[in-house]
C-alpha cells in the first residue's frame, strides 16, 4: 500500500499533466472545479492530501474518474489502427482517395492522411481554424501545393508545413500520380484569433 506521501505526489503529479494535456490555467481548473487556486496548487505540490470532495471536483473538472488521479501506474495509452480499419473519406471520380488513418481526440486533435491524387487531379481545401498547421511529405511524383496566394511544387521526398487558416489546393500535375502523407494539427485553442486580425490572403496568380 502506497503511503500518503507517495499518493499525494501522485495526485499531485496526475492533476498537473491533465491541466497542462487541457491547456487550463490554475485558475480556470480551480473555477471548474469550484475551489480555490491556493487549493490547486497545494493539490499540485503535493503539499497535503485532498479530501475526498476535492478530488471528486478536480476529476469532475478533468473529465476523468478519480481512478486517473490517484493511478502511479497507469500505461501509455496505445491505440492500433490495422490497414484494413483505414477509412477512405474522399474519393474522386478520376480515382483519387483520400484515407483516414487515423487521429486523436479533441482538446487537442492530430489526424494523419494518406492521399493518392491522379493526373491531372486535385483536391481544394477549405480554410481551417487559425492556429491549425499541416505538414506533407511526398512519397512519390510531384504534388503542386497552393496556399492562399503562394505556389510551391515538391517531388518525391519533400516535405512541407504550412498554416492551414487560407484555403489551399493539391494538384498532381502529372505526367503521373501522387503520393503523400498528410498530418493535421488543430490544437485546442485553434480559432480564438478573431478573423479580423488576419490580412486576406492574395488570390493566386493565374
Amino acid at each position: 500500500m502506497q503511503s500518503s506521501d507517495d499518493v499525494a505526489a501522485t495526485v499531485g503529479r496526475n492533476v498537473r499533466a491533465l491541466r497542462q494535456q487541457r491547456r487550463m490555467t490554475i485558475d480556470a481548473l480551480a473555477a471548474a472545479a469550484g475551489v480555490s487556486r491556493g487549493t490547486v496548487i497545494q493539490v499540485e505540490t503535493a503539499r497535503g492530501n485532498p479530501s475526498i470532495v476535492t478530488l471528486c471536483n478536480l476529476a469532475s473538472a478533468l473529465k476523468v474518474g478519480v481512478a486517473s488521479l490517484v493511478d502511479s501506474d497507469a500505461a501509455p495509452r496505445l491505440v492500433v489502427r490495422r490497414s484494413e480499419q483505414a477509412a477512405p473519406l474522399w474519393t474522386s471520380p478520376a480515382g483519387s482517395t483520400a484515407v483516414f488513418r487515423i487521429g486523436t481526440d479533441p482538446p487537442d486533435v492530430v489526424e494523419l492522411w494518406d492521399w493518392t491524387l491522379q493526373p491531372g487531379d486535385a483536391f481544394d481545401g477549405e480554410a481551417h481554424p487559425i492556429g491549425t498547421a499541416e505538414v506533407l511529405s511526398v512519397l512519390a511524383g510531384r504534388l503542386a501545393l497552393h496556399v492562399g496566394g503562394t505556389a510551391t511544387d515538391l517531388g518525391e521526398g519533400d516535405t512541407v508545413m504550412f498554416e492551414a487558416h487560407a484555403p489551399h489546393r493539391y494538384a498532381a500535375p502529372g505526367p503521373g500520380s501522387v503520393r503523400f502523407t498528410m498530418v493535421v494539427v488543430q490544437p485546442g485553442d485553434a480559432g480564438l484569433v478573431p478573423p479580423a486580425a488576419i490580412a486576406p490572403a492574395e488570390p493566386p496568380e493565374s
